[in-house]
């Protein structure tokens, strides 16, 4: 079973500097003559997406530090909401969180870097 986002850090993401990126799953095999052929590689695709939260005080930052670190050991996924479609989803960190520089002395910006499982 999967971890479960912790309710003390920020639930919301900004959409400024949201990024997805779809997982291509199609072979595309050129024909001799007319169009190209194209088919499924595999069914389930893996999407990556950056998710801006938008200021982790330093208590949030702790926790955050802790939860990628301990609770998910670096590699085990977790559920979160997904930004886009509001479903509860499984995700894993494609890379540590980045903790951006201090915007004040409790405002610290972060981005996730993680990927959709399916």
């Amino acid at each position: 079973m999967a971890a479960v986002w912790p309710v003390t850090l920020p639930q919301v993401v900004s959409w400024q500097g949201y990024a997805r990126r779809v997982q291509d799953t199609v072979i595309r095999s050129p024909m001799d003559a007319g169009p190209p052929k194209l088919r499924q590689r595999f069914s389930a695709s893996v999407d990556q997406q950056d998710l801006p939260v938008v200021y982790c005080t330093k208590a949030q930052w702790v926790t955050l530090d802790t939860f990628y670190k301990t609770t998910l050991q670096r590699v085990l996924p977790f559920e979160w909401t997904d930004p886009v479609t509001g479903a509860t989803v499984n995700f894993r960190f494609v890379k540590p969180p980045v903790f951006g520089a201090m915007l004040g002395p409790d405002t610290i910006p972060v981005t996730l870097s993680v990927e959709v499982l399916p």
